[in-house]
C-alpha cells in the first residue's frame, strides 16, 4: 500500500466520518433508553437490543474496511 492510499480526500473524510457515527449513534441511543430509568416491555427491550448488535456488526464491518491490508 502506497503512502497516496492511505491519504483520504476531504468527500471520503466526510463520509467515512458519517458512515462510523451513525451506528455509533445508535448504540449510544438505544443503550442510553435501556440503562434509563423507564419501563420497557420486553419486546421493546429485544429489539433495542438487536439493533444495538446491528449496528456494532456495522461499525466492526466499517472498520475492518478501513483497516484492511
Amino acid at each position: 500500500m502506497s503512502e497516496e492510499d492511505l491519504v483520504l480526500d476531504a468527500e471520503a473524510r466526510r463520509r467515512l466520518r458519517h458512515d462510523l457515527r451513525t451506528p455509533l449513534t445508535i448504540v449510544a441511543g438505544f443503550a442510553e433508553v435501556l440503562a434509563g430509568e423507564r419501563e420497557i416491555s420486553d419486546a421493546d427491550r429485544r429489539e433495542f437490543a438487536q439493533r444495538i448488535q446491528d449496528a456494532a456488526n456495522d461499525l466492526r464491518r466499517l472498520l475492518d474496511d478501513v483497516l484492511e491490508d
